[in-house]
């Protein structure tokens, strides 16, 4: 049976800005609170952003730019055309304006002057580029750092095509409500609204909740560079034992240039280990893998997770929906995700697929850490436990004595057992 076909609706280019500022002890992100009765995302708690106009792409708004075309197109790894690239920038400071207030341009107009026009556009009254010119702004499109892509998954009503910057609030600017997008805005540390999401007092959709961990353990806002999207590397398949097809997927967390090593195990029934790339293609070079081996995607029968680290989550809510099936992971993981999973404990056996995967409990890189026993033996899944993590993020903090105890307690139970770790090495290497 072939692949259903691809969704008729096409995803809609869109922009978000995670705009932070210093606060006592970190920092903290802007989250604005989107009324109950919008038809795409009501009653969420989301970062400032919206649609890509084509007026965005204005040759006399790219005149004003800071970023050129080609570096723009290069600061999003790549898999932009230049003028779509600019664009996305522009679009990012245009929402961010609307929806918070925050301007991230250069401008000789006064106060009084620059809040008029923010009230003009949000009328709808004036567009962006007669604003800039009126203003003469000099847009700082520079100061955007490209963190991630997320693409709305197949199936829903509305999807976007969403390019997410992290951007430090300027010297002297503050937040403030504008137009009816937006009901409140809160400023709160990444780790205070990742534990009100889940203790039930705010909604956050997975791209949220995933760049909130991805900022969890910056010390620093002015740091944020080092989250920054690299050049998009290519997207491999390989089987490294029988019955274990590894497919390194290049955008692990949406993070352009941070591969990570997605697992489908199994010979005509699978369990996909670790999908952490959610921009689409990574995901369908999966489904074409089960489709080949045995004609249905519905041949994928669930999803594990060895940690829920974004590079290594990113893609498994999406596919999940789809398919109709679990997503599994380790104790304590559903309080970083904002979907029910199934929680899985030291020496349960996956029976998914036709192969059995045993689990290990294996704490270090994370508290809820996994990895799998594959077979008999023949292959240990190990996450983050051996080899690199990802390459453009910021982990938590190991805890060294648990870390060893994994990997020894792991050479007692396989000790032959070959290694097949998270992610390539620099090299682009995998084991």
């Amino acid at each position: 049976m072939e692949p259903p076909a691809a969704a008729t609706i096409v995803p809609a280019r869109a922009a978000t800005v995670v705009l932070l500022r210093p606060a006592s002890g970190g920092f903290e992100v802007l989250l604005t609170h989107r009324p109950a009765t919008m038809a795409f995302a009501a009653d969420m708690h989301v970062f400032p952003g919206g649609r890509v106009d084509p007026s965005d792409a204005s040759p006399g708004l790219a005149e004003r730019s800071t970023t050129d075309r080609v570096e723009a197109a290069a600061r999003l790894g790549g898999d932009l055309a230049p003028d779509e690239a600019l664009a996305a920038h522009v679009a990012a400071i245009r929402e961010l304006w609307e929806e918070s207030g925050v301007l991230l341009a250069d401008t000789a107009a006064d106060a009084p002057a620059v809040a008029e026009a923010r009230a003009v556009l949000v009328a709808g009254s004036s567009g962006f580029e007669a604003i800039a010119a009126n203003l003469d702004l000099r847009l700082r499109t520079d100061r955007l750092v490209p963190l991630s892509r997320w693409v709305t998954p197949a199936g829903y009503p509305r999807r976007f095509d969403a390019r997410f910057f992290a951007a430090l609030l300027p010297d002297a600017a503050s937040a403030s409500i504008g137009g009816d997008e937006v009901v409140a805005i809160a400023w709160r540390t990444p780790a205070a609204a990742l534990d009100a999401m889940a203790d039930g007092k705010i909604g956050l959709w997975l791209p949220t909740s995933a760049t909130l961990q991805q900022l969890e353990h910056l010390p620093d806002p002015a740091e944020v560079g080092r989250l920054a999207a690299g050049p998009l590397g290519p997207l491999t398949d390989d089987e490294p034992v029988s019955g274990v097809r590894r497919v390194v997927m290049p955008a692990g967390g949406g993070v352009s240039g941070q591969p990570v090593c997605a697992y489908l195990v199994g010979h005509r029934r699978f369990v996909l280990v670790d999908p952490g790339d959610p921009t689409g293609p990574a995901l369908e070079r999966c489904v074409a893998i089960a489709v080949e081996q045995c004609g249905s995607i519905e041949a994928i029968r669930a999803i594990a997770l060895t940690h829920v680290d974004p590079d290594h989550h990113g893609g498994a809510e999406a596919l999940a929906e789809r398919l109709g099936i679990s997503v599994l992971a380790g104790p304590g993981a559903s309080r970083r995700l904002p979907y029910e999973i199934g929680e899985l404990s030291d020496g349960d056996a996956l029976a998914h697929g036709d192969i059995p995967i045993r689990v290990v409990a294996t704490p270090g890189p994370r508290p809820d850490h996994l990895a799998f026993v594959i077979g008999q033996g023949s292959a240990v899944l190990t996450g983050d436990l051996h080899g690199p993590r990802g390459a453009r993020s910021i982990p938590p903090p190991l805890d060294a004595p648990a870390l060893a105890a994994s990997r020894a307690r792991l050479d007692r139970l396989a000790p032959e057992a070959p290694r097949l770790g998270g992610h390539p090495d620099a090299t682009g290497q995998v084991a």
